[in-house]
């Protein structure tokens, strides 16, 4: 049988974000606007958006067995995803995410990783034993890089496609470049990998990535909107300037809504596209994952259903 589907592997965290003020102190004092706690983390931002297009996108993580978890466990429940992959840690808490954001929208974040530095090969090992290989893969590398290595060869073995957002960017991340089918990291982190000025011609940092072991590098270049190599084909979808709100998720709901395009059997560029909008829609207000409405709009703008490839092609 055929493999269907989308699963999301790796980070949530349960988000407390402070809207900074324009004026700091000669101490370092800074007087925040606003104070919200969100679902977050890569994994969940992005399963978060795939689910505004198939809500049976199944995630697979870890929290604690805390008020923090529970408030996970019920954002997902709100959205109709299923919990059966999140497993909860006796151990540990919750993973934290103390996010700043400043008058600019840009931000800086302090991660506790709690529940999700425990999640290991074991986990994805348990995971695979009892359910039915997914098209599609979505991995980061907020979650121990063993389990992300773990989780690649297992799930490419039976099948799947996997889908690695190589963020946060570190020391190892180059070696996990082969191990996936699409590659997805922004100018800087592509920089950073190859060990480039940030000045490098794009063509030239997607060459790099490919004869690195990408088969399919994807990279996002913000206001500049998105460059990729697709088989033969150098592929580019520029991005509309919006005001920036908050650009948490802004690179999770691209990468989902990319992914679940591409799962329902889009072509690549126009998949390109939607992720495009979907990023700036979520770099335009506080929230950092897709609405339904969103999804619709998204529709709109590319032509076609995400969900349905039958027309539009």
């Amino acid at each position: 049988m055929r493999p269907t589907g989308v699963c999301v592997v790796g980070s949530v965290n349960a988000d407390l974000i402070a809207y900074r003020g324009a004026e700091v102190s000669a101490a370092g004092y800074a007087t925040g606007d606003n104070f919200e706690m969100a679902a977050g983390g890569k994994s969940l931002n992005a399963a978060m958006s795939i689910a505004a297009v198939d809500p049976t996108v199944t995630l697979v993580a870890r929290v604690g067995s805390d008020d923090l978890g529970n408030f996970i466990i019920a954002t997902l429940h709100d959205r109709g995803i299923t919990t059966e992959g999140i497993i909860r840690d006796e151990r540990t808490h919750t993973g934290v995410g103390h996010v700043r954001i400043d008058p600019q929208g840009e931000y800086d974040t302090v991660v506790i990783p709690g529940a999700n530095g425990n999640f290991s090969p074991a986990d994805i090992d348990a995971y695979v034993e009892a359910h039915d290989p997914p098209a599609y893969v979505v991995l980061n590398l907020e979650v121990p890089l063993p389990t992300v290595r773990r989780a690649a060869t297992r799930f490419r073995e039976l099948g799947s496609a996997v889908v690695l957002n190589l963020s946060p960017v570190g020391a190892e991340a180059r070696s996990l470049l082969r191990l996936a089918d699409v590659v997805v990291l922004n100018l800087r982190e592509a920089c950073h990998v190859l060990d480039v000025p940030l000045n490098t011609d794009v063509l030239v940092l997607l060459t790099a990535l490919r004869e690195a072991g990408a088969k399919t590098p994807v990279l996002t270049l913000g206001g500049g909107g998105v460059a990729a190599l697709h088989g033969n084909d150098f592929v580019q979808a520029d991005v509309e300037t919006t005001v920036v709100v908050n650009s948490i998720g802004a690179g999770d709901s691209f990468l989902g809504t990319m992914v679940v395009a591409m799962a329902n059997g889009h072509p690549f560029p126009l998949c390109l596209r939607a992720a495009n909008e979907a990023g700036r829609l979520v770099c335009g207000r506080p929230e950092s994952f897709l609405t339904t409405a969103d999804v619709r709009h998204i529709e709109d703008v590319v032509g076609v259903s995400l969900a349905n490839t039958s027309v539009g092609h």
